[in-house]
């Protein structure tokens, strides 16, 4: 995998760790970039547990996901990790956010895009965040907008993350990633996140699960942990069927 650069485009600083960072360590350990954006701190929709503590403020808060979600990142060995202080709940789509992604992509130009499903419906702004980074997308390919010198990114593919509320989004697995190999990095990078302590039980169940089900579908033997995602765009062979 050394030629591959993943981008991967949270909407808050813990959504990656649940949903990819298996994907994450097995691209880094193949001896890939990979370069993780979070849209917003998520202080507002995501962080429950913090705003019970007497005398909280917006700025404590960030600064409590911050410094876990970096330490997740470091546990996993990314680098590029950058939080981005959008608001959240409601994330919003404007012109900013799209210029300042855009400018993103063309700047790591990716083989791989990975965000939110465009129907997930556990917090809103998870479907916002696709939208963002589908617009992004395409405005990075474009000529006529060059900011900044930037060349245009190439067509690339974009994955998105399995909902943590699978069935009621609507959510069908296109894709299945092994994760059996990196699945301690996984869950020592998810247990960094501790102002959300309920969530790493609910994406070790449903990677074990998904596991369950690779190990009985064609080329799946061995399997024990899955990640899974949806695909934007048909994939295209050139050479042979799978």
């Amino acid at each position: 995998m050394k030629d591959e650069r993943l981008l991967v485009v949270a909407a808050h600083t813990a959504d990656w760790l649940w949903r990819c960072s298996g994907t994450i360590a097995k691209y880094l350990k193949g001896g890939a970039e990979v370069f993780v954006v979070c849209l917003t701190y998520g202080d507002r929709g995501e962080s429950a547990e913090l705003w019970k503590i007497a005398g909280q403020t917006a700025e404590g808060v960030k600064l409590m996901r911050y410094e876990q979600s970096a330490a997740a990142a470091e546990r996993l060995g990314v680098t590029n990790f950058e939080i981005w202080d959008f608001n959240d709940c409601p994330l919003m789509i404007n012109d900013e956010i799209l210029q300042k992604l855009n400018e993103k992509i063309r700047e790591v130009q990716p083989t791989l895009i990975i965000s939110h499903d465009p129907n997930d419906d556990s917090n809103t702004d998870h479907g916002v965040a696709s939208e963002i980074v589908f617009r992004a997308a395409l405005m990075s390919q474009q000529k006529g907008i060059d900011p900044d010198g930037l060349a245009p990114a190439k067509k690339t593919q974009i994955y998105g993350f399995e909902p943590s509320q699978t069935e009621r989004s609507g959510y069908v697995p296109a894709v299945y990633i092994d994760v059996t190999d990196v699945w301690e990095d996984k869950v020592r990078a998810m247990n960094c996140i501790t102002v959300q302590p309920k969530t790493p039980d609910v994406h070790a169940r449903i990677a074990t699960h998904r596991g369950w089900q690779a190990a009985r579908m064609p080329r799946g033997e061995g399997i024990q942990y899955a990640e899974t995602f949806s695909i934007r765009f048909p994939i295209i062979l050139k050479e042979k069927l799978l």
